[in-house]
């Protein structure tokens, strides 16, 4: 998972960094610096979503229209 994945769970699930950080049970300063490259997603983070977090094709298709939006 990478740092552009990581931020469209948390904005795919509507959410601000603290309560993506409060959701996984880490801190925000965790999640600031997952998304601007600054620390990697580690296994532990990994787990917690996966346990957390339906990837669905509705997911997919909200990944795949940011990442057009974006170029």
């Amino acid at each position: 998972m990478n740092k552009n994945i990581f931020k469209s769970v948390r904005l795919y699930l509507g959410m601000s960094q603290r309560e993506f950080a409060d959701y996984l049970q880490i801190g925000q300063s965790s999640v600031s610096k997952i998304e601007v490259g600054q620390r990697g997603v580690s296994d532990v983070i990994r787990a917690k979503i996966a346990r957390q977090f339906e990837v669905t094709d509705e997911f997919q298709d909200f990944v795949e229209r940011n990442k057009k939006l974006r170029s």
